[in-house]
């Protein structure tokens, strides 16, 4: 399924410039009221009911002081009759807005003129009535563009609705027009209409850009496309950031290479396919082995009539054949795949991923492990299809240390402005070294069950929430992205991340207390920036109800005891074929992709949670 984009608008990125700094509005600056007005009339102009279409004919089509008048009867004039209490204390502005809207009929009748000379346009007598006129300019269309840059792991549409678009006379290109009144602030104003100058280039314009002011006199401004492709870059990056798709910048090490090959011969591969076949599972091979840090994969295809089936119920027997824990067999992308451990198993270390710290938004990806291409795997909280995560695993499968290293995560990819963590730790060693850290919440936000109360914990994080929701309904935005960019504020992202949490659901009360604040969070609080990470060692129907897992809809399944368990945590078998040590599945929908955590070991973990 393609993923979808995530999407934000022109004035998302206008508000982030201005922020960073780019410019300031200049305190003698025209007031909304205004420029408000002054927007609605020269939309109405160029193509409204009573445009310039509807009094202007071939004979008079530079008779801009006729088109004012036209503009002040029918357009203008009945808006400030309606606004007269707002703007009677403002004559001078007032004043000045009219000289506005009389210098843009002295350019909208320029433009008319140029294209009617050119014979974009005519006047037809019989009709009494324009031709061609809805080919030359355009008013306040929604445009938008989709866009996927290497380094995002999801597109990002950006849309707007630019003050016009038009067809310009003197070089036959589209062209984005933007209306300025008062001086204004250039810089930003240029990096918004290069942005529309971007969005009109997927409609197959040339995308030149016209930034024409009014106030205090007309001034026009023309920039060609390749004149701002050094903006674009720019452009395109702040996107990506304030979108939150941005990657870390990892840096992957092969970390094949310094290790002893395990070579995988055709002589390994002969010998599954000779096991399959005493049991009439007749196969070929249908690629190369992969050779990944903890198994093989072998990829076989089973001979006409063969059924899969007959070959996916062999694990067992390839693995007493091969003296060798059972493989992991499975159908992935119309081939069997059969995955046999490694003798010489590697440890992927922790310092292959480079997180990028994001001052601005911070980052909400969590790495869940390295995949058969040595490409780190990542899962983004701040998408809706992946806001929280359960983890399961058994005894000596990683969990623990997978949940440390998705902390550490974080906090490269963070500041304590834009993430604070809530942690559980009932066995009271997992997270010790974070109880003195800048990234707690609160004071009380590392909780050592029975001493503190996670039910507790829990309903702060929910106060906070529908707190946080209050406050994006006063600024008329919908999530904590949104806020951000809009505000500026600080607002940091909240992930709770709890060990053990079979632990805390032994007593019914408490099981049910618990279950239906979790259960709200996971309902609501991605939109919030409220995300949860849920571990057990025992997923089962009484720990993990069917009310949590349809509330939790990312999956990391390590290790588990038995099949039953691995069907509670993926909705299907195969978590007990796998190898521990963090070697893994992650599952999200129907998908399963196979990784092998990276490790996160006690000095570089100490220097990430202390700061040693």
């Amino acid at each position: 399924m393609r993923p979808q984009p995530v999407e934000i608008t022109v004035s998302d990125l206008r508000d982030a410039l201005w922020r960073a700094g780019a410019a300031r509005v200049p305190a003698n600056g025209p007031s909304a009221n205004s420029g408000s007005l002054f927007h609605r009339t020269a939309s109405e102009l160029i193509a409204g009911e009573a445009g310039w279409h509807s009094i202007l004919t071939d004979t008079d089509i530079t008779d801009h002081a006729r088109l004012r008048r036209h503009a002040y009867d029918s357009i203008l004039g009945p808006q400030l009759t309606r606004m007269e209490p707002a703007l009677k204390e403002n004559g001078r502005e007032t004043l000045g807005l009219w000289q506005a809207v009389g210098e843009a009929c002295q350019w909208l009748c320029g433009v008319l003129k140029a294209a009617n000379d050119l014979q974009w346009i005519h006047y037809d007598g019989d009709s009494e009535s324009w031709q061609g006129a809805d080919r030359l300019i355009a008013s306040e269309q929604p445009v938008s563009r989709e866009f996927q840059l290497d380094n995002w792991h999801l597109p990002v549409r950006i849309s707007g609705i630019p003050d016009a678009v038009l067809r310009d006379p003197h070089s036959g290109r589209w062209c984005c027009v933007e209306f300025k009144l008062g001086d204004g602030t250039d810089p930003v104003d240029l990096c918004q209409a290069a942005l529309y100058q971007m969005l009109l280039e997927a409609d197959g314009g040339a995308g030149d850009i016209a930034l024409v002011r009014f106030i205090p006199q007309r001034k026009e401004r023309i920039l060609t496309a390749d004149q701002i492709k050094l903006a674009r870059a720019e452009l395109l990056a702040l996107a990506g950031r304030l979108a939150g798709v941005v990657k870390p910048a990892v840096t992957m090490t092969d970390v094949r290479t310094n290790a002893i090959q395990y070579t995988a011969t055709k002589k390994q591969e002969s010998d599954i396919i000779r096991i399959l076949s005493t049991f009439g599972a007749e196969v070929s091979s249908a690629g190369n082995p992969i050779v990944g840090p903890t198994f093989i994969r072998f990829q076989l295809k089973p001979a006409p009539g063969v059924p899969v089936k007959r070959i996916l119920n062999r694990s067992d027997d390839i693995g007493v054949q091969l003296g060798r824990t059972p493989p992991w067999i499975e159908l992935e992308d119309g081939v069997l795949v059969v995955d046999i451990a490694r003798d010489d198993r590697q440890t992927v270390p922790f310092s292959v991923i480079r997180p990028e710290r994001d001052a601005v938004q911070g980052g909400s990806q969590v790495p869940l492990g390295v995949d058969l291409n040595m490409q780190v795997r990542c899962v983004d909280l701040s998408s809706s299809d992946s806001p929280h995560v359960l983890v399961v695993g058994t005894a000596g499968s990683g969990k623990t240390e997978w949940l440390r290293t998705a902390i550490a995560a974080l906090i490269l990819s963070n500041t304590p402005d834009t993430l604070r963590l809530v942690l559980v730790d009932p066995k009271r060693v997992a997270f010790r070294e974070l109880g003195a850290s800048p990234f707690l919440l609160n004071s009380s936000a590392l909780v050592l069950p029975p001493d503190g109360s996670v039910v507790g914990q829990l309903d702060s994080l929910i106060q906070e929430m529908e707190e946080r929701y209050r406050r994006f309904e006063s600024a008329s935005i919908d999530d904590l992205h949104s806020w951000r960019a809009k505000t500026g504020g600080v607002m940091p992202r909240i992930v709770c991340v709890m060990d053990e949490f079979a632990d805390m659901m032994t007593d019914p009360a408490e099981r049910r207390s618990l279950e239906d604040r979790v259960v709200r969070l996971g309902a609501k609080a991605r939109a919030a920036g409220i995300h949860l990470i849920l571990a057990t060692q025992h997923p089962d129907h009484k720990t993990v109800t069917g009310r949590l897992q349809a509330n939790l809809s990312v999956r990391v399944c390590l290790r588990t005891t038995t099949k039953l368990q691995s069907q509670v945590a993926l909705k299907r078998s195969g978590g007990e074929r796998l190898l521990g040590k963090g070697d893994l599945f992650y599952s999200i929908g129907d998908r399963l992709w196979r990784m092998q955590a990276p490790y996160l070991d006690e000095p570089e973990r100490r220097r990430i949670f202390l700061g040693e």
